[in-house]
């Protein structure tokens, strides 16, 4: 994760932070995002795996969460960018408290950017924003228990099953069955050792073979 602020900065400057992926980027959206997100996100297969989507979902709701967003110690809402995609809007990550707990992390993508790894990349990044800038002790998330896609990726990310409960959908009316899932501080550190350490073993493999070719 990379971010263009100073990283000795405070965290009550996250309101100007700028994440960066090797694909995507994280920011606060803003109301130029509207039309875009209001298309990816009026789809019944977001509205009805999210607790609070509305759906239909209108430019007027799209206006409304962008004008709600907020990027603080509390609460971070950003909209996600894909650069490989001339940087435009496909999705939305945020972290906050719920169900009693300060660290829960969300996110969605819109469905012609399935399949592509995006949600994965954008919940790890969110993780590490968690527990390098935020100083959390775990990071919690949960998925209706029908969303195998959504567990995959929290598999994926290094969350771990906590068990099962019940979590509120607008979409539906009600209360759902939703897997619950955790990641400890322990866990993460382990995890971005040895993600950093493959990272570093693919660089020196592709400058090897560079030198091997000139």
């Amino acid at each position: 994760m990379s971010d263009r602020t100073d990283p000795t900065s405070p965290v009550e400057d996250l309101a100007s932070l700028i994440v960066e992926t090797a694909r995507l980027v994280l920011r606060q959206p803003t109301r130029d995002d509207a039309e875009r997100l209001a298309e990816l996100a009026n789809d019944i297969a977001i509205a009805e795996n999210l607790s609070s989507m509305p759906h239909p979902y209108s430019v007027a709701d799209a206006l409304a969460f962008i004008d709600n967003t907020d990027v603080s110690p509390l609460r971070v809402n950003f909209g996600i960018y894909a650069k490989d995609d001339a940087g435009r809007f496909i999705g939305t990550a945020s972290l906050m408290p719920r169900d009693g707990e300060r660290f829960v992390v969300g996110y969605w993508i819109g469905r012609p950017h399935w399949g592509r790894g995006y949600a994965t990349e954008a919940t790890q990044a969110m993780v590490d924003l968690a527990f390098d800038r935020l100083d959390a002790p775990s990071v919690s998330a949960s998925c209706r228990v029908t969303n195998g896609a959504s567990r995959r990726v929290l598999e994926k990310s290094g969350f771990q099953y906590a068990g099962q409960g019940m979590g509120p959908s607008l979409f539906l009316r009600g209360m759902v069955p939703v897997d619950r899932f955790r990641i400890e501080r322990p866990v993460w550190k382990s995890l971005r050792a040895w993600r950093d350490a493959s990272v570093a073993r693919r660089e020196a493999t592709a400058a090897h073979l560079a030198g091997a070719l000139t």
